[in-house]
């Protein structure tokens, strides 16, 4: 966060935390958590606000009685938690509690004995079928939901991957078309996509290279061949972690973002639809690169290394630079900020991968470094907060605006609560007190959406009242410019009767 927070941020913080102690949530304290919990207003400036997730417990070793070394890969199917242990050169599977289910390193394909090593991303489809990117051997492999070897997807065969660049698959998903879209390190193209079959297809959803003017033209016109060789490639960035929702929309998070990147607001997350075209809404007040800071602030800037969404669009992204969570809803809008790098309980050290429960109640992140997965539990808070957002979507307008109430009542700076309400006056057509809730919210799309709709019910509603109204002048204008001919007529007459 920012050096500098708002004192009310504060008070109302500290006032929270005691209602949390009034109306206890769950088993956890807001009291003894070790971070703080935040979200970016309109003018970008962090306000705390009550906690929406709070730290409950770490799965470490001691509950699966193997411990991780190095794991890189998170994957929450069923209540069962996958983890690519990278160093261990295995797939574990763990139960939400932490106790170890079974361990997968060694199998038999096609009648011989085979490995995984080093594994660095894994992926569970419905049927329960795991697929895994065995980085170490270069490709992926699928097994059944008993972990028997079906088949492994190699080196895709295309021209634009040469002999001498290595393939090191580091993380894989399947859509519900059963489409295979695999990061591999050093490729930065976009994703390598695989049809059901297994069939390499091409790439997808290649990043756009960003490149300004004056930089072209003095690359181009005004560099010497010694300075053009010293000058950076510009090459596209590459993918960090990848996410399919269940509309077959994959998200997508960038990590090696430059500052000058962050501060032009470059893309940090995207949202591709199978056509490889960016459909992430962004219409919220503030980019979504992570915390916000300015080229004068000493602060690493945000690495996004993982992302989970709801089925209602909201998109939880793990930041690897500052250990902390970041929410975003459907529009873009900042939700809540909240964890922190540290040696204290509920703070992590090197975090690589995070999953969401089906019913957001839990978070899990994985920690490389501590080799453990640290558990947190969501609060009143937010449940209302998400429990509205999830109404709306679901189009029960009722339920969205008793719940954006409660947020209200725990947070009153939420804009996005403001927001919230007057979508739900757009939807039920109270466009005038959409509009005032709006400007609260600080939302001038919605604002201006909200006007639109309010000026043409003004205008069909008093149509009648204003044509007639014109029509009377009209009508009067006419008498009054016939009436004035008249008059000058028998004014001309006379003269000329008395002329004679």
């Amino acid at each position: 966060m920012k050096n500098s927070k708002k004192k009310f941020g504060k008070l109302l913080c500290v006032l929270a935390a005691a209602g949390s102690l009034l109306f206890p949530a769950s088993e956890v304290s807001a009291d003894t958590m070790p971070y703080d919990t935040y979200s970016y207003d309109w003018w970008g400036e962090d306000v705390l606000q009550p906690p929406a997730y709070l730290y409950a417990e770490e799965l470490s070793y001691i509950q699966s009685g193997t411990k991780l070394k190095n794991p890189q890969d998170l994957f929450l199917k069923h209540d069962t938690l996958y983890v690519a242990d990278m160093e261990n050169s295995r797939i574990v599977a763990l139960d939400t509690s932490g106790a170890m289910l079974w361990e997968l390193s060694s199998f038999t394909a096609d009648g011989a004995e085979d490995s995984l090593k080093s594994p660095q991303g894994v992926f569970v489809t419905e049927e329960g079928h795991i697929y895994v990117a065995d980085s170490g051997n270069g490709r992926v492999v699928e097994f059944s939901p008993n972990r028997e070897y079906i088949r492994q997807i190699g080196r895709p065969e295309t021209e634009l991957i040469t002999e001498s660049q290595n393939y090191v698959p580091t993380k894989v998903i399947v859509d519900g078309a059963g489409r295979i879209y695999v990061i591999a390190y050093g490729i930065n193209m976009g994703l390598v996509e695989f049809d059901r079959n297994g069939e390499f297809q091409g790439f997808m959803g290649a990043t756009q290279v960003s490149v300004s003017m004056f930089e072209y033209i003095w690359k181009n016109y005004f560099s010497t061949d010694a300075q053009k060789q010293r000058m950076e490639t510009i090459i596209p960035t590459e993918y960090s972690n990848i996410f399919v929702d269940k509309s077959n929309f994959v998200y997508a998070t960038i990590s090696n973002l430059s500052a000058e990147d962050h501060l032009n607001g470059a893309d940090a997350v995207r949202r591709l639809n199978p056509t490889g075209t960016d459909v992430l809404r962004r219409l919220g007040n503030t980019a979504i690169i992570g915390d916000l800071y300015n080229a004068t602030d000493e602060a690493a800037w945000s690495s996004f290394t993982d992302i989970a969404s709801t089925d209602y669009g909201c998109y939880f992204i793990l930041d690897n630079a500052g250990g902390k969570v970041f929410c975003y809803d459907y529009d873009g809008n900042s939700l809540f900020v909240f964890g922190g790098k540290g040696s204290r309980a509920g703070l992590v050290r090197n975090p690589v991968s995070l999953a969401l429960s089906e019913d957001q109640a839990k978070i899990y992140v994985l920690d490389s470094q501590l080799g453990s997965i640290l558990t947190y539990e969501i609060t009143e808070y937010g449940q209302a907060l998400l429990g509205a957002l999830k109404a709306h979507n679901e189009g029960n307008e009722a339920l969205s605006y008793e719940l954006w109430q409660e947020v209200l009542l725990r947070n009153a700076n939420s804009e996005v609560a403001y927001i919230g309400i007057g979508k739900t006056y757009l939807k039920e057509g109270r466009y005038k007190e959409a509009m005032e809730y709006f400007e609260l919210g600080n939302s001038r799309k919605y604002y201006t959406k909200a006007f639109k709709f309010y000026r043409k019910d003004l205008m069909q509603d008093n149509f009648g009242k204003y044509m007639g109204l014109i029509a009377g002048v009209v009508v009067i204008a006419l008498v009054f410019v016939v009436g004035k001919k008249i008059k000058r007529w028998v004014g001309e007459a006379k003269c000329n009767i008395s002329g004679r």
